[in-house]
């Protein structure tokens, strides 16, 4: 699979990218929301973690179908707040070529 530019960059360059891409109101609105997907994704691992171990001593089928759904869940979200990071940045490195 090809790397895309902002893969190739170094990692000056992308903190650089980055700090341009803050600077536009598009940039800030966006990564404000990838950071709320990483909280939502951080709280729903610490539940499933919590609840998982709450019911630790005497554990059911019902804990696993719980506490299994939301850790995946949780690590989905962190996953592609990560992954569509990556995309809207390389898309913005390749409008702005410097």
């Amino acid at each position: 699979m090809l790397k895309t530019k902002y893969e190739r960059m170094k990692s000056y360059e992308k903190k650089k990218l980055i700090e341009l891409y803050k600077k536009n109101i598009t940039g800030k609105e966006m990564m404000k929301r990838f950071l709320r997907l990483n909280c939502i994704g951080i709280a729903l691992l610490l539940y499933a973690v919590i609840f998982f171990l709450k019911d630790f001593t005497h554990l059911n089928w019902m804990t696993y179908c719980i506490s299994i759904p939301i850790f995946g869940i949780g690590l989905f979200f962190i996953i592609m707040a990560y992954h569509l990071r990556k995309k809207v940045l390389n898309n913005f490195a390749i409008k702005n070529k410097e």
